[in-house]
């Protein structure tokens, strides 16, 4: 199993002047650097036989993601997709699905799952491995029927810095919030950022310190393992941690339906599922909707690594 190591960090809380109906953010205060300090207790782990205690004073939020890629060989079989939708929201999870516009062009029912997902609450985010494709991206899902969030689903760290409101063929689309991080191309080991939690990057170049003053809410997917996520819930059923919201997301493989990086499927994820729900403080919600969870609960960030 994973070993979850803290990040903490230390600042003055300022409430994020984050608005996620309002396409012109209020002005910023000056932006606070927070400096992280070592540790001083190690990682918690699983006792699968002793019962959850509770610990509402923190709030987990699960969210649940797929990604799909613009290659036809990594796009999942639209039925078969939809009946595992059909399962994991009847469980009570969250779902965002993230397509990149080559499946969004060339998928035949992809109109179909967008709004079928959707009317199973499932929301889509906008993935793109080009920047400068989101806001068609965005414009796509609303070509058939969907509704795109505000959650840029996947990006380079080094993209940070320009992010901005995109337009499409008049139509324009405005990121509020940020999900994954690499620092490389290709996801090689050690590119990828695995931290849960919420956080607003200050810069690319300073991307794990918190700025208060910002507009971009980062929401930590985690290593999106079911192991890894039962044990930060029993890190904070047992104290560990006193941030008011946490975020950790699950991924699921767009063709083999199931946990990236592992044999995890269906059966696994209700296990993971039920054993969560012993716990009073989870809440289930996709990304976007963690974010405003965190910014109405004081913006407070809770950046946590997972090795």
């Amino acid at each position: 199993m994973k070993h979850i190591s803290i990040f903490s960090l230390t600042l003055i809380v300022i409430t994020a002047a984050c608005s996620f109906s309002s396409q012109t953010p209020a002005a910023p205060p000056p932006p606070v650097e927070v400096v992280p300090v070592s540790p001083t207790s190690a990682p918690a782990q699983v006792v699968p036989t002793a019962a959850p205690s509770s610990n509402d004073a923190t709030l987990l939020y699960i969210s649940g993601t797929t990604h799909i890629e613009s290659k036809p060989q990594t796009w999942p079989d639209v039925g078969a997709y939809l009946a595992f939708l059909q399962q994991v929201t009847a469980l009570g999870m969250k779902w965002s699905v993230g397509a990149d516009v080559g499946w969004l062009e060339g998928e035949a029912r992809a109109a179909e799952l967008i709004q079928k997902s959707e009317a199973l609450g499932v929301q889509w985010d906008i993935h793109a491995h080009s920047s400068e494709d989101r806001a068609k991206a965005a414009w796509l899902i609303t070509q058939m029927g969907g509704h795109p969030n505000s959650v840029i689903s996947g990006m380079l760290v080094s993209e940070f810095n320009s992010i901005a409101p995109q337009t499409y063929r008049g139509f324009t689309w405005t990121p509020r919030v940020l999900w994954g991080g690499t620092n490389c191309t290709g996801h090689r080991p050690g590119c990828d950022d695995h931290s849960a939690g919420l956080w607003i990057p200050l810069s690319a170049e300073q991307y794990t310190t918190h700025n208060p003053g910002g507009q971009y809410i980062r929401v930590g997917g985690g290593s999106h393992q079911l192991a890894d996520g039962l044990a930060l819930a029993q890190a904070i059923a047992n104290g560990q941690y006193a941030y008011p919201v946490i975020s950790f997301t699950l991924m699921v493989d767009p063709v083999k339906l199931t946990i990236v990086e592992s044999d995890d499927g269906m059966a696994g994820i209700a296990a993971f599922v039920d054993e969560v729900n012993r716990h009073s403080f989870v809440r289930w919600a996709n990304i976007e909707e963690t974010a405003q969870a965190w910014a109405a609960a004081g913006s407070v960030p809770s950046r946590i690594e997972m090795e």
